[in-house]
């Protein structure tokens, strides 16, 4: 004979997020990670919005007498989010999060492929070109800030091999993944113009579509304009040092080599550039 004794049903009002919490320990970011969701995005080039499958990171801080926050309520907001989501919205975007759970801080990531028209530099041949991109966010009582990450491929022919071999030279494909950070108040540069600057930090472009006149076009402006990896991250930072409307930027190069089994890398920050940072005199 069975006597156990049948489960009490569930508590529909129970709320354990809500309960207090005496370890007195301030979370800074709490909330969801990797949820694939439609958004509108506008601001990569002027006057241009489409749909896109966006990955996000949704967090929020969680104050230290608070047990947890409702993780449901990140979901609601995405959901209900009707205008673009652009580097000019990201803050009202944080603002609706930050009052849905009543937190002190609020981030975001949102990451997505952006598709532009790139034409073959001779036959003018149309393909498109994905350029993976990040927006991010960040606020608090005090204020925000805005920023974005774009991962741009080009070419890179090494001066080494020009220089030492008979004819020819080893060649690459190479990413510029540059993070620029402005403070909410102030503009943002569409990244469609840091993609049309920094394209020329390499030996040559990158385009999805060449015919036989685009390549020869390609592969000789390569040849003509050798870079190591060193020099493509020092001529994108010079070219974007140069814009006064950028006041904050990360740049990693990564040469995916053709000859060996590593990848090259560089990497430089304005911050450090600002300092002068750099190797002390030798001594006489």
């Amino acid at each position: 004979m069975n006597t156990t004794a049948p489960l009490a049903p569930p508590d529909k009002q129970a709320d354990p997020q809500s309960s207090e919490d005496t370890r007195g320990i301030f979370l800074e970011q709490v909330g969801i990670s990797r949820v694939k969701y439609p958004v509108l995005i506008s601001g990569w080039q002027d006057g241009i919005s489409r749909e896109v499958e966006g990955t996000f990171d949704l967090t929020v801080s969680l104050a230290a007498e608070n047990r947890g926050i409702h993780m449901s309520r990140l979901i609601e907001t995405l959901h209900a989010w009707r205008e673009p989501l652009s580097p000019d919205s990201l803050q009202s975007f944080l603002a609706e999060m930050r009052h849905r759970q009543g937190a002190e801080e609020a981030a975001v990531q949102c990451r997505f492929t952006w598709f532009i028209n790139r034409p073959a530099p001779k036959t003018h041949q149309p393909a498109w070109l994905g350029i993976d991109t990040v927006w991010s966010a960040e606020q608090n009582s005090g204020g925000g800030n805005n920023g974005y990450t774009l991962d741009i491929p080009v070419t890179t022919l090494c001066p080494c091999s020009r220089e030492i071999s008979d004819y020819g030279a080893h060649s690459q494909r190479s990413w510029i993944t540059v993070k620029l950070e402005w403070n909410a108040s102030d503009a943002i540069i569409p990244p469609g113009e840091v993609f049309e600057t920094l394209q020329h930090a390499g030996s040559a472009a990158i385009y999805p579509l060449l015919k036989r006149p685009d390549e020869r076009h390609v592969t000789m402006a390569a040849y003509d304009q050798p870079a190591f990896v060193e020099d493509t991250a020092r001529n994108a930072a010079d070219l974007l040092r140069k814009d006064p409307r950028v006041s904050s930027f990360r740049i990693e190069v990564r040469n995916e080599e053709s000859i060996h089994t590593h990848d090259a890398v560089a990497v430089v920050s304005s911050a450090r550039i600002s300092e002068g940072d750099d190797h002390p005199p030798k001594q006489a």
